[in-house]
């Protein structure tokens, strides 16, 4: 407090030496603070003489015990050779067969959450496994299906067929055989060009002379191998290197099904396993297309017409128990869809004027509807008079006439040996009036 006392008289001394004008009161004034500044600085010398000069020291960390921590041998990091392997607790009773002991649980030696040096974490562990990249997986662009019902049983199946060998794009068409056209019924695929529906047309087969479920594998596309042209379900011509077919012919559908698969792969679809592999799932998709309902409602169903593949099929067999001759001649109308306008009721009412003069003019023969603007036509007359019968049909239309403006096709083929099935017979068929659509000409297979 005394200091405090020196520095207030010295203030003081200061303000009367200016008020009074003595200047021996300056003189005082600084003698006060010299004599605070000597307090100041002994008091600050005996507090530092207080201090002890002795510290004290921090008390010893306790030696961790290695075995209590479960390390029974530390070895250098480069001494450590493939094969070997650190011995860890228990692993000496488990060889011998003993059993651990669960009756009373053992004390630990260390306090519990104490942390453990970074050299014993090292030496405790045995090795450290390399680092495996992961292969970047196929990016899938186009999953799409022509209904709701087939996008929730056929992509999946679909999906899982491109991943098992390694495709590029996997999709199930749909043939419609006049005009030629294909309907993108499924479509997965690594491409963004590949058609996510709808349909497009084709001036030839994608396949011809097919046979239910056998796979066909083209090793090369492009010159001297599959024409790319054919690969109508990319919008852009895309350069794959192998494509493979196998047809579907599920049995209540009349129309043909094409499962086809192409990859990037110089040799990904040619070994036998793959085609195993596209045997079976192509079994596959023929039974949920004949299982599961995907097009039509129950209450249709019941008024669907009976599939043209068996009626081909019994008129064939009739035709050879009774070693009678018959002939299947389809017939298409040119200009059916300029003439029936935008209105299905006036496809309707053309058909109905198109079944009426065929029925008309097909003499000794069984009409039957076989697609849009198409007709069946199954002749038991003699092959010898097959030329004169079809030409017949094909005058009853002149391209000039007010209603069927545009004339017809007419492509026949004759019932032969070779025919071993209904498909074998309607392929010929058909492929006879691909070739009329094109030249204007009644064809007629040999």
């Amino acid at each position: 407090m005394l200091r405090v006392l020196f520095i207030i008289l010295a203030v003081v001394s200061i303000a009367l030496a200016i008020v009074l004008g003595q200047p021996m009161l300056y003189l005082l004034a600084l003698a006060l603070l010299i004599g605070a500044g000597l307090l100041v600085t002994m008091n600050m010398r005996r507090r530092h003489k207080d201090v002890p000069e002795t510290f004290m020291q921090a008390p010893e960390q306790p030696t961790e015990d290695l075995a209590a921590l479960g390390i029974l041998d530390i070895k250098p990091k480069g001494d450590v050779e493939e094969g070997d392997v650190e011995d860890t607790p228990g692993k000496d009773q488990e060889a011998a067969g003993a059993e651990p002991e669960t009756d009373t649980p053992t004390e630990p030696a260390s306090p519990p959450n104490r942390s453990v040096s970074p050299t014993a974490a090292q030496a405790h562990v045995a090795g450290v496994s390399k680092a495996r990249q992961r292969p970047a997986r196929a990016r899938i662009m186009v999953s799409e299906a022509a209904s709701e019902s087939k996008a929730d049983v056929l992509i999946p199946c679909l999906r899982s067929l491109r991943a098992s060998l390694d495709a590029y794009t996997v999709g199930l068409l749909r043939q419609e055989d006049v005009p030629l056209r294909y309907d993108i019924e499924v479509m997965v695929s690594q491409n963004s060009y590949a058609r996510s529906g709808g349909s497009y047309s084709a001036k030839e087969p994608m396949l011809s002379g097919h046979k239910a479920l056998v796979p066909v594998v083209y090793p090369r596309v492009g010159p001297n191998g599959f024409p790319k042209a054919k690969l109508g379900y990319y919008h852009e011509p895309i350069n794959v290197r192998q494509v493979a077919i196998v047809p579907v012919i599920p049995k209540r559908y009349d129309d043909l099904f094409l499962l086809v698969v192409d990859t990037m792969n110089e040799d990904g679809l040619e070994a036998a396993s793959v085609r195993v592999l596209l045997e079976q799932y192509a079994r596959l998709v023929t039974t949920i297309l004949d299982t599961v309902d995907t097009d039509i409602s129950s209450d249709e169903s019941i008024n669907t017409p009976r599939p043209r593949r068996e009626i081909i099929a019994d008129e064939m067999e009739q035709a050879r128990s009774l070693s009678h001759p018959l002939s299947l001649a389809l017939v298409y109308l040119n200009r059916g869809e300029a003439l029936s306008g935008d209105g299905s009721a006036d496809v309707d009412g053309l058909e109905d004027l198109f079944s009426k003069r065929l029925r008309s003019v097909a003499l000794d023969a069984r009409v039957e509807r076989f697609g849009e603007l198409t007709y069946g036509i199954f002749y038991h007359g003699a092959h010898d008079s097959l030329a004169d019968w079809a030409s017949g049909i094909k005058e009853a239309f002149p391209e000039h006439a007010q209603d069927f403006e545009g004339g017809v096709s007419v492509g026949v083929a004759p019932l032969l040996d070779r025919h071993d099935g209904a498909d074998s017979l309607r392929s010929e068929a058909t492929a006879a009036l691909q070739e009329s659509f094109q030249s204007g000409e009644c064809v007629i297979v040999g």
